[in-house]
C-alpha cells in the first residue's frame, strides 16, 4: 500500500484539523501515513505510531525513520511546500489538498498558489465554492468537503468542572476564536437572548483578548484535547457558527458543523455557502434572525424527539471515513495514471 506524507505544517496535539482526520482515516484504510509535526523537536522518541499505521514524526526526523511503502504519495495545504516536490521526498504524486481562499487572513499564500496548483497531480477543494473556482485551472479537481469524526462525538459524561453552571440553555461554540468571528454579532445574541449562556471553547487565533466581547452570559473556555472536546459540545444545546460574510469564510467548510450534528445539536449559523447547502443547518442573516433560530432549533429538539436523531444520522452520511473512502478511489486512479 503507498506511503502518504503531510509535511511540517500544524501541531499534532492542537485542533484538531481536516489533515489530522483524514490522515487518520486513510491510514484505517491501509495507507501508511506519516503525520510531520512542525512543534516537536529532538524528543527522545523521535516518532509515535499513534494509531495502526499513522506515525507522528518530529519536525527532525526524516519519514525515512518508519520506512515508507512505495509509492509515496506527498499530501500538502500549504502552498509554500510545492517547494519540497524537488526530490526531497521522492513522491510518485502530489496532492494540493486546498483548504481555504487564499485571501484576506491567507493571502500570503498567494505568492506560491498558482506554482502549488501547477505541480500538483491532484487538487482537493474542501468547499464547493473552491472547487468551482480551481476547477478549470487544474486537469485533476475533485469536491472533497470536510466531515465528522462521528465516534469520537458519541463520547458523553458530566459537565465538565469548567463550564459554566447556569440555568438556561447553552449556545455553543469550539473551535478557533478568531478574527474571522463577526464578534459584534455575538454581543448583540447575547444582550438579545439573556436567558442563555453563550460557551466558547478554544484558542485565541490572529486576535488579542481585548476584541472578546464580554457579559454576564459569554463565557470563554481555553483550548481543550480532541479527546476532551466532546465532553464539552455535548453540553451544548445549540451549535453557533457566528461567521463573518467575506471571501476567505464563505469559501471554508467549517468541520464543526458536521462535529454539532454528530452529537445531535441544532447548528445555527450566519449565511456561509457550505453550511447554507447543507437543508439541517438554520441561516440568521441578522442578528435578530440569528437570535430567532437559535430559540426555535432549542425548541424543536425540545419538542421533537427524532430530531437529533437526524443530526446524527446525517454526520454519519459525512463522516470522515466517507470523505476517505472517496479520496482513495481518486488516488487509486490518479496514481495509476501517474506510475503509468
Amino acid at each position: 500500500m503507498a506511503t502518504i506524507i503531510y509535511p511540517p505544517t500544524i501541531p499534532w496535539q492542537r485542533l484538531q484539523q481536516r489533515p489530522h482526520q483524514m490522515l487518520r482515516y486513510m491510514a484505517r484504510l491501509g495507507y501508511k501515513c506519516i503525520f510531520h509535526d512542525p512543534g516537536t523537536r529532538g524528543r527522545k522518541t523521535p516518532f509515535k505510531e499513534v494509531e495502526p499505521g499513522l506515525f507522528v514524526l518530529s519536525r527532525d526526523v526524516p519519514p525515512a525513520a518508519v520506512c515508507p511503502d512505495s509509492p509515496v504519495i506527498l499530501w500538502i495545504t500549504l502552498p509554500e511546500h510545492h517547494l519540497l516536490t524537488d526530490g526531497i521526498y521522492q513522491e510518485q504524486l502530489m496532492i494540493f489538498d486546498i483548504c481555504d481562499l487564499p485571501e484576506e487572513e491567507f493571502d500570503y499564500w498567494k505568492p506560491e498558489f498558482d506554482k502549488a496548483m501547477s505541480k500538483a497531480d491532484l487538487v482537493f477543494a474542501a468547499s464547493y465554492l473552491l472547487y468551482e473556482k480551481y476547477r478549470y485551472m487544474h486537469h485533476n479537481v475533485h469536491y472533497l468537503p470536510n466531515g465528522a469524526n462521528y465516534r469520537a462525538f458519541q463520547r458523553k459524561g458530566p459537565r465538565p468542572a469548567d463550564f459554566p453552571e447556569t440555568p438556561g440553555p447553552v449556545a455553543g461554540f469550539h473551535g478557533a476564536l478568531a478574527s474571522w468571528i463577526d464578534w459584534n454579532l455575538v454581543y448583540h445574541l447575547a444582550k438579545r437572548l439573556p436567558r442563555w449562556s453563550f460557551v466558547f471553547v478554544g484558542p485565541l487565533l490572529n486576535i488579542t483578548e481585548d476584541r472578546l466581547p464580554y457579559g454576564k452570559n459569554i463565557f470563554y473556555i481555553t483550548e481543550k484535547s480532541f479527546e476532551q472536546l466532546p465532553y464539552y459540545t455535548n453540553h451544548f444545546d445549540v451549535g453557533i457558527i457566528p461567521f463573518q460574510v467575506r471571501d476567505m469564510t464563505d469559501y471554508s467548510c467549517p468541520i464543526k458543523m458536521y462535529e454539532y450534528f454528530a452529537c445531535g445539536k441544532p447548528v445555527v449559523s450566519t449565511p456561509i455557502h457550505e453550511v447554507s447547502l447543507c437543508p439541517l443547518a438554520r441561516i440568521g442573516r441578522s442578528a435578530g434572525e440569528f437570535a430567532g433560530h437559535i430559540e426555535q432549533a432549542y425548541s424543536q429538539v425540545l419538542a421533537e424527539t427524532d430530531t437529533s436523531k437526524q443530526f446524527r444520522s446525517w454526520a454519519m452520511m459525512n463522516s470522515w471515513e466517507q470523505r476517505a473512502s472517496l479520496a482513495d478511489k481518486i488516488i487509486r486512479h490518479s496514481l495509476a495514471r501517474a506510475v503509468g
